[in-house]
């Protein structure tokens, strides 16, 4: 595994706002729990050491890459940290396949090896369910959590349902959102995304939300068919202390398409 001081710098300087500030990809560093211990994780490490920590967690089949608007935007005054989840992204594959809980100790994993005592999680789609259990497991680390377009929807309880919806997501994204996309379920494969998957439909999201030791927001785009509005609210009022808001206009990836906005409730303090 790489050293975890190698640090490459990004192609950019933030300019503006966050004048400064050198985006850094850091990679290797993290020794999942329960994965093989050779699988590092690569991790994209943005802002100044000494600000309050936000860590992006991915979906299925994704990686970091939708989440860099977001970053961007938070950078100015937060650390961010965006891990690829072991075997997708820039991430290998472990010997054997992650279930959410697993990768809540990878995330966990990355946070200890960074030495940070407390952060904000930010967890889109299965990413919310890793997020989720990552604050069950380590209340006294997780401050607070934010669920976007959070999986699995009741409603549409079969791959085949979730598939059409996630379908019908494209029509409401950017089409820059859909090439990021798109080209990340390429580097994953069906392998691998259909070895994933079953552990994601397995998690029970709703049980592990209604016990949540910690502050949550429950975030959904309008036009979002893969979480739905009724779903989101079904969430919010589950958890101990939550709120729903709905981006408007947005489909299931939020927060790529309307960074500023998401950026502004992810620095809003915990309740």
């Amino acid at each position: 595994m790489p050293s975890p001081s190698r640090t490459a710098p990004d192609q950019a300087t933030r300019r503006g706002r966050g004048a400064g500030r050198t985006l850094a990809r850091t990679v290797g560093g993290a020794r999942p729990r329960g994965l093989d211990p050779a699988a590092g994780v690569v991790v994209t490490d943005v802002g100044r050491p000494d600000d309050p920590a936000v860590v992006l967690v991915h979906g299925i089949g994704v990686s970091e890459r939708y989440y860099r608007g977001l970053a961007r935007e938070l950078a100015s005054d937060r650390r961010v940290l965006a891990p690829d989840l072991p075997g997708f992204g820039r991430s290998p594959r472990p010997s054997r396949v992650p279930t959410v809980e697993d990768l809540a100790d990878v995330v966990l994993a990355v946070l200890r090896h960074r030495g940070i005592e407390r952060a904000t999680l930010v967890g889109h789609s299965m990413g919310s369910q890793v997020v989720a259990e990552a604050m069950l497991r380590a209340p006294d680390v997780v401050e607070r959590v934010v669920l976007i377009g959070t999986v699995v929807d009741p409603a549409a309880p079969s791959v085949v349902r979730q598939a059409l919806r996630l379908a019908r997501d494209g029509l409401h994204e950017p089409a820059g959102v859909n090439a990021i996309v798109a080209t990340d379920y390429l580097r994953t494969g069906p392998f691998w995304y259909s070895a994933v998957l079953p552990h994601m439909f397995a998690y029970d999201t709703a049980a592990a939300v209604s016990r949540l030791p910690g502050p949550a927001l429950v975030v959904r785009g309008e036009h979002d068919p893969v979480s739905s509005r009724a779903w989101a609210r079904r969430l919010a009022v589950l958890a101990p202390r939550a709120e729903v808001r709905e981006v408007p206009g947005a489909g299931h990836v939020a927060m790529a398409s309307h960074a500023p906005l998401v950026a502004g409730w992810v620095r809003e303090p915990p309740c």
